[in-house]
């Protein structure tokens, strides 16, 4: 497939679409290309008997320049492995990330991976996808295209999941005792240090913060504006007996976190990107009627999620305090749009949550309609009682809304998830 980036980014792998459960019909390689037919990435792809969605990732993310055409493809041997739909690319596709252009699927018959230069007879998809991680602006669809039908019941391809193992301050980091202020008004690197006896909570007051391999207590970030921005990774966040976010606010980059503690683990307003990490175990007090999630909005826009586990873990108590969802999106204070919630694993709590995720609709609120929302293959864990939440696992998903997308989402146990 042809394509090329409207904005600045990375292409982490990419993904296609297998139709049959037979032994060794996989593709061989998956291969990002110039478009003058330079290999810019190249893996091989492990044997996999799962038919539908399957993603793999390249050993090093390739930049991509904005406005530059690239090629993605996959080799394959064999009658029946992938997915062609004619007439699929008789017009472009355009999202807020990615263009796809008119007729752009190509092909060619060679034993070898051999650059795919021939245009595709009747504007034929091949499902074959780009898995593209923006750098800065706006984030959309991570793909031009989303979804192949009619498709075969998908089974969960993802993970290791984060968790103990690959979260929080790395084994053996020796920790200091952090000696720095508390409000933090000017650029700085925050290095293998243990801040949570010297602060409440870190908040931020300027743009370029980063904290690195630290024991911290909660991060706040709440002016907006761009007049704070603070990247945390390889850290652990304890955020105690607080009634709000262990991470909270805006222009907030976490990655391989281990966050506990707080009402929300993450609480996004704008700006936002939660990679590899590891949310769960938040403050429920008895006798209160807390609602707590993992990752919650209450109004913003650009946020990407990817590849996290995601566990509220409160039991429903006597207040009517517990889990609201591992992800909440609410238009309480401003529209919920471009929000990209993929690869995840949504955990089950069948004694708190009503639903492991909320979508942003919800007509009852000031801003009822959420677009350009994204939920793509996630699992969601069945639990007791085998709906991940007390009703399901997911609600308030409007796929009528514009730039909605599903796709991809599955149990862990195998079949789809439908909204």
């Amino acid at each position: 497939m042809r394509f090329h980036p409207e904005v600045a980014g990375t292409a982490t792998g990419l993904r296609y679409f297998k139709a049959l459960r037979r032994k060794g019909a996989t593709p061989r390689t998956a291969t990002l290309w110039s478009s003058d037919g330079d290999v810019l990435a190249r893996t091989a792809i492990l044997p996999t008997r799962s038919q539908g969605w399957n993603s793999v990732t390249f050993s090093s993310p390739v930049r991509l320049v904005p406005g530059t055409r690239y090629v993605v493809s996959v080799h394959t041997r064999g009658k029946g492995i992938h997915v062609a739909t004619p007439g699929w690319f008789d017009t472009g596709v355009v999202t807020a990330n990615l263009r796809a252009p008119r007729r752009n699927g190509v092909t060619l018959k060679a034993r070898k991976t051999t650059f795919p230069s021939v245009t595709a007879p009747r504007a034929t998809n091949y499902w074959v996808d780009v898995r593209f991680l923006p750098g800065r602006g706006p984030i959309g669809s991570p793909t031009p295209t989303s979804t192949a039908t009619p498709t075969p019941t998908p089974t969960p391809t993802n993970g290791p999941f984060p968790g103990p193992d690959n979260t929080g301050v790395p084994a053996g980091t020796a920790l200091t005792t952090y000696t720095g202020p508390c409000t933090i008004t000017s650029a700085r690197t925050i290095t293998a240090v243990d801040a949570t006896g010297a602060c409440d909570a870190l908040v931020i007051q300027t743009t370029g913060v980063v904290i690195d391999k630290s024991l911290v207590p909660r991060v706040e970030s709440t002016m907006g504006d761009g007049d704070t921005s603070v990247t945390i990774t390889d850290s652990d966040v304890r955020a105690g007996r607080w009634s709000d976010g262990a991470l909270w606010g805006y222009n907030i980059s976490a990655t391989r976190v281990d966050v506990t503690g707080g009402q929300h683990s993450f609480h996004c307003n704008d700006n936002c990107t939660l990679i590899d990490s590891w949310l769960h175990d938040q403050y429920n007090p008895d006798g209160q009627s807390y609602h707590n999630n993992a990752f919650i909005s209450n109004g913003g826009t650009n946020m990407l999620v990817r590849h996290n586990t995601l566990h509220c873990t409160a039991i429903l108590n006597s207040q009517d305090g517990g889990c609201t969802a591992d992800v909440s999106l609410f238009g309480d204070f401003d529209p919920i749009s471009h929000v990209q919630i993929d690869n995840n694993l949504l955990k089950a709590n069948a004694s708190s949550i009503s639903y492991c995720a909320y979508g942003g609709y919800s007509p009852s609120k000031p801003f009822p309609i959420a677009t350009y929302i994204e939920f793509t293959n996630n699992v969601f864990e069945r639990g007791t009682n085998s709906r991940c939440g007390v009703y399901g696992p997911i609600t308030a998903f409007q796929k009528g809304a514009t730039g909605n997308v599903w796709t991809g989402n599955v149990w862990d146990k195998g079949g789809a998830v439908n909204p």
